[in-house]
Parts: C-alpha cells; structure tokens; sequence
C-alpha cells in the first residue's frame, strides 16, 4: 500500500496497518509523530541527542510489540511511552545535572502535559516519602514543607540539631535511591509542585 493513500486515515487504521506488518503505515506514523514527540521530551530534558534517543526507542518499540500491544489510544500511548522514558533517564542522571537550574522556567506544550509532568514527579515523591521511617519522615516534611530550619524542627520534636541534620541526611540519601540525584534537586527547588 502506498503512503500517500493512508496519511490521512486516523490512528486505529495505521495501527491496524502496522499490526499487519505495513511498513508504509509505519513510515507514515512515524512521521505524523516524530517531532512532536521530540518537542515533549527535549522540552523537559532540554538535551538535543536524549530527546532524540528516546522517542526512536520509543517508536522502535511500539513497531517491534505491534502484535502483542493493546492500545486505545495512540496519542495517549506515545506520550506517556515518551514522558515514562523521560523520567526513566532523568533517575538513572543520564542527563547534565545543571538541567534542574532550568527546570523552574520549564514551560512544557500545554497546561494538560504540564499538570501530567508536575503529577508524575509528585506521585516519585510521596512514594519516597512515604516510604521514609516516621522520624525521618516528619524532619523531611517540617524542613521541607514547612521551610523550618534545623533548631526550629529540634525544638518542635524536641530532638538535638544533630539528630535532625542526621534525619535529613538519612532522608535525602533515601529519597535520592528512590528518585534519582536530578528529581530529588529539582524537587526540592521547586517544592511549591508537591502539595
């Protein structure tokens, strides 16, 4: 089949296409999606070869699962393959560090994937968080929600300043396991995100 007679037929028909090993309808996709797709990743990680790596990973992968993959919607695939592969590379520091300086003027598409993007890293950290023992747990939140210093969070829990410097040090160890270095900083620059 001809690529010029299917680029305007919708997504379930290329998916349909591509399931019945059509390259053309793979060719066509991959062209109807490449650059947005960039755009979303570069747009986060602000580095011209991961971005690239990733949505090719990404639409290597759709094209090598097309007989097993159950998609509803292949927007909403595409994205969410690229904005997982994203947060995949920014927790294994696969990225400059500097990125997370950038990330506080970060205006990513539309407000829909802004809000999916802010969400994501808050899901990473009340998993971190609540997985931190009690003691810990409450130092983090009194320093980090609250913007208490480290006498303040001693007096409230009547602990010595050096047991709570110890607790955040405990929890920032454990919170950047869970996170990866670039999300815990940019986490914590930009705490207004985690309510």
């Amino acid at each position: 089949m001809h690529s010029d007679g299917i680029q305007l037929w919708p997504d379930e028909k290329l998916l349909e296409l591509i399931r019945a090993d059509d390259c053309a309808a793979f060719d066509v996709l991959y062209a109807k999606y490449w650059s947005k797709l960039y755009m979303a990743a570069f747009n986060i990680l602000r580095d011209r070869q991961a971005a690239e790596d990733i949505v090719q990973e990404v639409l290597v992968s759709l094209w090598l699962r097309r007989d097993s993959l159950e998609i509803g919607s292949l927007s909403t695939y595409l994205y969410a393959s690229v904005r997982y592969q994203v947060f995949k590379v920014i927790r294994l520091g696969k990225i400059r560090e500097s990125l997370f300086l950038e990330v506080k003027e970060l205006s990513v598409g539309n407000q829909g994937e802004n809000a999916l993007i802010q969400q994501d890293i808050s899901n990473l950290l009340d998993e971190g968080v609540s997985s931190l023992p009690e003691k810990c747990r409450q130092v983090f939140l009194l320093s980090r929600m609250e913007h208490l210093t480290t006498k303040e969070i001693a007096q409230r829990l009547g602990l010595a300043p050096k047991t709570v410097e110890n607790q955040l040090t405990i929890a920032f160890r454990r919170l950047r396991a869970v996170l990866g270095d670039f999300i815990l900083r940019t986490v914590i620059v930009l705490v207004g995100w985690w309510l």
